[in-house]
């Protein structure tokens, strides 16, 4: 792994080396709604490079970085403790703090030196040399701030450098004359602003003895109006009060408590302002700091049980950029759903589709399932009345676009030419082949899509009979019963005991053994006498690799242990199938996979479940093998963490009350203010005991 340390608060976050630093050239940098507002960050003491000790984030907005001198001309080794004090929301506030521990007086500069090259979060991502069209300028303002500013076309961006202390300002450097007597202690702050569309970014955690006074050193001729543009109003909440919200857990199981504290505050970090208004998960750090329709969705349906609020504002934002037309360029259709909202220079200026990018094929019948989960938790039908006319359209797509061929199947068919070839979850180009390697070629058909859609239309059929729709609750039931005969005839293999990955443009099953048709136990799709024999199949050793279940078979001809979708281990992938073994009462197989995700969070740093980890064999080696450039934390990861947990107490929602039963071998489990229906609810697992619920 790279080492880097994070930092994350909802649209900001920060990427730096084990110094602090962060290094030009690198993935590294300050960034807010998908551009870089700092590419350059690093310090220096008389000069020379500190000495790293140990570092680490606090919490998900908070890192510390302990690092001492190296020897020089009047310095020797260790003489100076030098600690910086990090953190992200808004904008970024870092204090830093120097001791003497040497018994001679010290005197030495310290210099910060900055850059700012207002890249967009696709070019760093790209790697390589980044070459902007737009011109940087420098400005000293006063002698307390620092201001880099971008402009291309109406595309103008700036970083704001605020000060506590006056330095000597040079170019991009600000250098602070150091003289302390033997234990004196020197500290200063610095504050740095994103300016977007004229309105700085305000900085909300920073430790208030210590912020500069807010308007210090503001020159009225810079790009941005007057004050802070706030985004964290009074009804807007803290990353820590979203914790604080969460139903406590209190178990015997270590492993399990740990995974869930982390999962609820990687969560609560991950938490992104969509359009100033919704909180909606964004799918990951560091490249995926996003709205995506998918993610989204599924994480919000993983976490109902920490609270109604991500779920319905996920529904609402979703359905504020819900398609009404047709544009090849963003693979749109009317009813569709996004696949990813995107901020930065490349998507404003139309270079990219991906300020409203729409090429998914899941994330439409998602959002449906999604509408029907939130009200089983919550009983809201004013929500569902709201966004009833979404539903509709959402419907219509997949019948009609989504199905372009009316063969009664969902299939996915690229129009972009800067769109995604695959359109499922699985999307990158290689993707979805035969089990001899070679390529499938579309339209597309996945077989998890297929799920989606059949428990998409059978859950909207429960909604409309609730409402007293019932001609159309019937319309859509009989749908879905249609397309559960055909699809359990046309993607079973009788050979292998499980569904092909899809049918590909010549309805041909792609015959790759893979984990995708897990999502159809979740869906509940599958017909009975097939669920035991899939339920099997899952579990066995060229799918389950000790640690989860593959993404494909290593009997596969593509099948790669550390490829991204051909071998690795997906938490929220595992967490799906898991919760589908359930549905259909294989609780042993469910708890395999459980216990193996459990297990491997608590060898996984920070007991956190990345975006996916190597597919290799449990019995090879005693940990799991992290997978190079994974994203973590990642939403729908923490959220598989919730939903594991709800499997294990078997938790079913019923708009007003729960029913459940516990299916894993802990002691005890106590989870507190579960929500249900507007009321806080207390669930008991103790073997000691029957179960309870309160």
């Amino acid at each position: 792994m790279d080492n880097s340390i994070s930092v994350i608060e909802g649209n900001t976050f920060m990427v730096s080396d084990v110094l602090g630093d962060v290094v030009p050239g690198t993935h590294h940098g300050l960034f807010y709604s998908d551009t870089r507002f700092l590419s350059g960050f690093t310090l220096r003491l008389d000069g020379a490079l500190p000495l790293a000790m140990t570092s680490g984030s606090l919490d998900a907005a908070h890192a510390r970085f302990y690092a001492t001198n190296s020897a020089g001309p009047t310095l020797s080794q260790g003489q100076v403790t030098l600690v910086r004090d990090r953190y992200v929301c808004g904008g970024l506030h870092e204090d830093i703090t120097l001791v003497n521990y040497g018994s001679q007086a010290l005197e030495a500069t310290l210099t910060l030196k900055f850059a700012a090259d207002f890249a967009d979060v696709f070019e760093v991502r790209g790697g390589g040399q980044i070459e902007k069209v737009g011109a940087v300028a420098v400005k000293p303002v006063e002698d307390r701030q620092l201001t880099f500013t971008y402009r291309r076309a109406e595309f103008v961006r700036s970083t704001v450098v605020v000060f506590s202390e006056p330095p000597t300002i040079l170019g991009d450097e600000a250098s602070f004359a150091i003289n302390l007597a033997p234990k004196e202690t020197w500290q200063g702050c610095v504050s740095i602003y994103p300016v977007v569309d004229r309105k700085r970014i305000a900085i909300t955690c920073a430790p208030e003895h210590n912020v500069p006074t807010d308007e210090a050193g503001v020159d009225e001729d810079l790009p941005f109006a007057a004050g802070h543009a706030n985004y964290a109003n009074d009804e807007d909440r803290s990353a820590n009060d979203f914790v604080l919200r969460a139903p406590a857990l209190l178990t015997d199981d270590a492993t399990l408590r740990f995974a869930y504290d982390r999962a609820v505050r990687d969560l609560a970090a991950l938490r992104l302002k969509v359009d100033g208004v919704h909180r909606v998960p964004a799918a990951g750090l560091p490249w995926y700091m996003a709205m995506f329709g998918r993610d989204s969705a599924i994480t919000a349906l993983q976490t109902l049980a920490l609270g109604p609020e991500p779920a319905v504002d996920t529904l609402r934002a979703l359905a504020a950029y819900q398609s009404r037309r047709h544009d090849h360029f963003r693979d749109e259709e009317p009813g569709k759903i996004p696949h990813e909202i995107r901020l930065g220079e490349l998507a404003s200026l139309g270079q990219i589709p991906h300020s409203r990018y729409y090429g998914t094929a899941d994330a439409t019948p998602l959002f449906l399932i999604l509408l029907s989960e939130t009200y089983r938790w919550t009983g809201d039908a004013s929500l569902v009345k709201e966004l009833l006319p979404n539903a509709e359209a959402a419907l219509r797509w997949i019948d009609t676009d989504g199905d372009a061929d009316g063969d009664g199947y969902v299939e996915y068919a690229r129009k972009s030419l800067h769109g995604l070839v695959n359109q499922g979850w699985k999307d990158s180009p290689d993707s979805i082949c035969f089990a001899d390697g070679t390529l499938a070629e579309g339209p597309i058909a996945l077989v998890e899509v297929q799920g989606y859609v059949y428990d998409a239309k059978a859950r909207l059929a429960e909604l409309y009979q609730a409402l007293g729709l019932t001609e159309r609750a019937e319309e859509l039931r009989a749908q879905a019963q249609v397309l559960k005969r055909r699809f359990n005839q046309d993607f079973w293999m009788p050979g292998e005991d499980l569904f092909a990955l899809a049918l590909d443009g010549h309805k041909r099953q792609v015959d790759s053994i893979t984990s995708n048709p897990g999502h159809c136990l979740w869906s509940g799709i599958v017909d009975e006498d097939k669920a035991a024999l899939m339920a099997r199949r899952l579990v066995e050793p060229d799918l389950f690799s000790g640690w989860g279940v593959r993404t494909m078979s290593a009997r596969m001809a593509a099948y790669n242990p550390i490829s991204y979708h051909n071998g690795s281990v997906w938490p929220h992938d595992n967490s799906l199938i898991a919760a589908g073994l359930t549905r259909y009462g294989f609780h042993e197989e469910a708890n395999r996979i459980v216990t193996a995700l459990l297990d491997a969070s608590a060898h996984l740093p920070n007991h956190r479940l990345p975006e996916l980890f190597a597919g290799y064999p449990r019995t090879s080696g005693g940990f799991p093998v992290e997978c190079l450039g994974a994203n973590s934390p990642q939403a729908w990861s923490a959220g598989a963490v919730v939903l594991l947990l709800q499997t294990i107490l078997g938790l079913a929602p019923h708009q007003d009350h729960m029913t459940w039963h516990d299916t894993a071998d802990v002691a005890e489990i106590r989870w507190f203010g579960v929500p249900i229906g507007g009321r806080r609810t207390d669930v008991t697992c103790s073997r000691a005991r029957e179960s309870a619920l309160v």
